[in-house]
């Protein structure tokens, strides 16, 4: 009977283990599928600049592994941000954010994810900037090699590693053009 209870008790616990790591996750989750909107809001915006840029193989793969750092920090920014807002004032934080139960704001849980809205609106404004970026970058560059195709690859393009006369030698000019201005777009600011 004591190697019964024992053995409920155990098992109880191995069973309890995964919702309260689940609960308390690090974010890898919620930075992924962020970076995986992103992504795709990109390649939306651009196919062709999109597989330059990542690569024509895993384009999508290697996007969300590049934008998932960047969308930790993003998430980290703007929860500091809400909570210095949220100090500032409260009400005015509340009266921002709050409006989210489907009865309104007097109805059981209206306004209890204000935090949350706040986060990811910030959250959102900041992807939404950045495949603006993205799109603008994608559109220089097509206008800078058209204006000299020549110029354009001596100046974004490398050698293959076969030598200049390689087959795919200035190749990846348009992809790095592009990554080029999407961080100099990102240091600007």
């Amino acid at each position: 009977m004591r190697r019964l209870i024992m053995l409920t008790f155990a098992l109880g616990a191995v069973m309890a283990l995964p919702v309260t790591s689940g609960i308390a996750g690090n974010g890898n989750g919620q930075a992924k599928n962020l970076a995986a909107k992103q992504c795709k809001a990109e390649k939306k915006a651009d196919k062709a600049a999109f597989k330059a840029t990542y690569g024509p193989k895993h384009a999508m793969r290697t996007c969300i592994k590049g934008e998932k750092p960047e969308i930790k920090d993003e998430l980290r920014n703007a929860s500091q941000e809400c909570r210095d807002e949220r100090s500032a004032d409260p009400d005015l934080f509340q009266e921002t954010y709050g409006g989210n139960a489907l009865g309104g704001e007097n109805s059981h849980g209206g306004g209890k994810n204000a935090f949350g809205k706040c986060v990811s609106t910030k959250v959102r404004a900041e992807i939404q900037e950045e495949v603006a970026e993205f799109k603008n970058a994608a559109q220089e560059c097509r206008d800078e090699r058209s204006a000299d195709a020549d110029a354009f690859k001596e100046t974004y393009g490398t050698n293959a590693p076969g030598g200049e006369n390689a087959q795919g030698a200035k190749k990846n000019a348009f992809g790095k053009c592009v990554k080029t201005k999407v961080h100099a777009a990102e240091d600007g600011e």
